[in-house]
């Protein structure tokens, strides 16, 4: 249990065991600036990779223009990032869980200054290739450790805020093609790409140097393990107040480490459902941004004219309704839950595409708000769903797995949607490539109707606390097995 005293202005805590840790977490809301910092500069990762992805959706047909680069180039160069993340997911996920977060966080940034870097400079296809498979690799490594860390630091009763990533995204993205509009307007030419990716580049660094020095490990993580003094002193960075072990009960509260879990443990029978709904909605979310949020630029282009910079505003215009939607989405995760908010997402995105793929000679007023109801309705609910649920899923000592399967889902359906667009429309023409890609939204939205999980609910608690009620008895019973065998 965690007692309290009082040492000046601040007051002291003492933890015992892991479930201290929990509560003095989950209870209330955020404590104190440097936890405001650390949750900041966690979901500031992910606004790293909007702003990334947006310089190279702004600067995509100048690469291409500059570059000589065709449909089958173009869908290679923006599908091999994603290519690469599902490797680099692959390989840090059981790591996450196992050595801790704030390592990997650090690394991805490292990566992401490289990788930015390389593609500035870039001089050559292959060239820009081998940037992108760096940057890859950096949001393989940062979005599912990054979700996770911030799902072992959000209060209970905050944990709403994780939809926030969405609004976020979109205005890292917004930010990226003013960046991109601004070096065009300045003179920028077809050379407009590597201003917008080297401010990507100064991004990464400043993101480094910042979790280099703020970020201390995750606490649950920690207490997970059966280190509650790493925990303690984690827990004295981000309080701002000394918390300290009572090593008096200590010893009867763990006996022992953590187990170790399975991946295998991700579809057993309690987290089954969980899993599917979350890489699910994950998948589809994603396809249906990467194959056609990610090329509005080039939409934009189709529906209003050849004008980079007509094509850059229209896309700022639609970036504008997906931060309003990113906005209500903590708001509509609250009041109806993730799942029937990404439910009527995706009805509303299936609908959008729909009549952009089947309305011939669209005013221009339609051809802004039909896009922009499409950015709407992906970013307040199904493109929150699709960062969130994997987090909110699972207990720490598998949660960095399971929100790095839902990363790799995701950039699975970003290596398609991002390769197979322009190839489609290069081949088919838009309207049909956009009739074809309704399927996605339908698929999200018939498994948002059918299970049932709903990750905000106290239901959802109830069943991650009994799970680790009887992960603490099969953890007692191993140890009296171990203590019978040694005495024998």
């Amino acid at each position: 249990m965690t007692t309290h005293a009082a040492t000046g202005t601040h007051e002291a805590l003492t933890i015992s065991s892991p479930d201290d840790v929990e509560r003095i977490i989950d209870e209330g809301g955020v404590k104190g600036r440097m936890h405001w910092v650390i949750l900041g500069l966690a979901l500031a990762g992910l606004g790293f990779e909007a702003f990334y992805t947006g310089a190279l959706s702004g600067g995509m047909s100048a690469i291409s223009e500059q570059l000589g680069l065709g449909g089958n180039d173009v869908g290679t160069l923006s599908a091999i990032g994603y290519g690469a993340s599902i490797l680099a997911a692959l390989t840090c996920a059981k790591l996450g869980d196992r050595i801790g977060r704030v390592r990997f966080l650090v690394f991805a940034k490292f990566l992401a200054v490289i990788g930015a870097l390389t593609m500035m400079s870039a001089d050559s296809y292959g060239m820009l290739l081998s940037g992108r498979l760096i940057g890859g690799i950096a949001y393989g490594i940062d979005l599912g450790i990054a979700l996770a860390y911030l799902a072992e630091l959000l209060p209970k009763n905050k944990r709403s805020w994780l939809s926030f990533s969405q609004a976020q995204w979109y205005i890292s993205t917004s930010l990226a093609l003013l960046v991109t509009l601004a070096a065009y307007e300045l003179g920028a030419g077809l050379d407009v790409w590597r201003w917008s990716l080297g401010t990507a580049a100064a991004i990464a660094f400043v993101l480094l140097l910042a979790r280099i020095w703020f970020m201390p490990e995750s606490p649950k993580w920690l207490a997970a393990r059966g280190d509650l003094p790493g925990a303690a002193r984690s827990l004295t960075r981000i309080l701002g107040c000394e918390v300290t072990v009572d090593h008096t009960r200590i010893a009867t509260v763990i006996a022992a480490p953590a187990i170790k879990v399975r991946w295998s443990a991700l579809w057993a029978k309690e987290y089954r459902q969980r899993t599917l709904l979350a890489n699910i909605v994950g998948f589809t979310e994603a396809l249906q941004y990467f194959a056609i949020g990610f090329y509005l630029p080039i939409i934009s282009m189709d529906l209003f004219g050849s004008g980079f910079a007509m094509a850059i505003t229209g896309s700022i215009v639609f970036n504008l309704f997906g931060i309003v939607g990113g906005v209500l989405a903590v708001y509509f995760a609250r009041r109806f839950g993730v799942r029937i908010s990404s439910a009527w997402g995706f009805a509303g995105v299936a609908s959008a595409i729909l009549v952009l793929a089947t309305w011939s000679d669209m005013p221009v007023i339609a051809g802004f708000l039909v896009p922009s109801f499409f950015i709407f309705c992906h970013a307040a609910a199904p493109g929150t769903a699709g960062l969130t649920m994997g987090p909110l899923a699972y207990r720490s000592e598998l949660r960095a797995r399971g929100s790095q399967l839902v990363t790799i889902s995701r950039s699975a359906a970003g290596v398609v949607g991002l390769f197979c667009f322009p190839v489609m429309r290069e081949a088919f023409g838009t309207p049909t490539t956009l009739l074809i890609l309704t399927a996605a939204p339908l698929v999200g939205l018939i498994a948002c109707l059918i299970i049932k999980w709903e990750p905000l609910s106290e239901k959802s608690d109830r069943e991650l606390h009994n799970i680790g009620v009887e992960q603490a008895h099969d953890r007692s019973l191993l140890i009296a097995a171990d203590k019978i065998e040694r005495t024998s």
